[in-house]
């Protein structure tokens, strides 16, 4: 088995062609989907489930939601000329602190669908101008073009996504 490589320790490369742009917002269209294939007809315990004090698949699906927030003000951030964008919570604390557990699964699909739906609005009829607005990211430290931050968080959602399945299947 391989072991997948934590969230923190990942290194980005930004150096594909802007013309991934659609390719990169059709990954963030189908993270929904993709989370309600892994968690339909899931019992209730077994989506509130807790391996070795990590999140659960509801926990994962709620920190997704959670950093909605984020990613949207970077797409603002880059929109208005930002040099830095703003930085992320790396304690997590609105996840550690939501109780996602308590809610439905319907209530977590529906939060993540309509924030991720304002976000593809917001960004699937930019121009290539500003597709390529770079701006520093504060934990990498190096610069990144609105394309190259739409492509971290499709790898963000994938990386939960996997973390999620890792759960299902006994990995984790």
């Amino acid at each position: 088995m391989i072991e997948q490589t934590q969230w923190f320790e990942r290194k980005f490369e930004f150096n594909f062609p802007v013309g991934l742009f659609p390719v990169i917002v059709e990954r963030l269209r189908g993270t929904i989907s993709c989370i309600e294939k892994i968690v339909d007809s899931l019992s209730e315990e077994v989506l509130c489930k807790k391996i070795n004090d990590t999140w659960s698949l509801k926990e994962h699906i709620g920190h997704l939601y959670d950093l909605e927030e984020l990613w949207y003000g970077r797409i603002e951030d880059f929109l208005s000329g930002a040099e830095v964008l703003r930085a992320a919570d790396l304690s997590n604390t609105k996840t550690n602190q939501a109780n996602h557990n308590s809610k439905s699964i319907q209530e977590l699909l529906i939060e993540f669908n309509n924030s991720r739906t304002k976000l593809i609005n917001k960004v699937e009829h930019i121009d290539e101008r500003t597709a390529v607005h770079s701006a520093l990211h504060p934990r990498l430290q190096k610069p990144m073009r609105l394309v190259d931050s739409l492509f971290f968080v499709a790898e963000h959602d994938d990386h939960h996504l996997a973390k999620m399945r890792g759960i299902l299947s006994g990995k984790i």
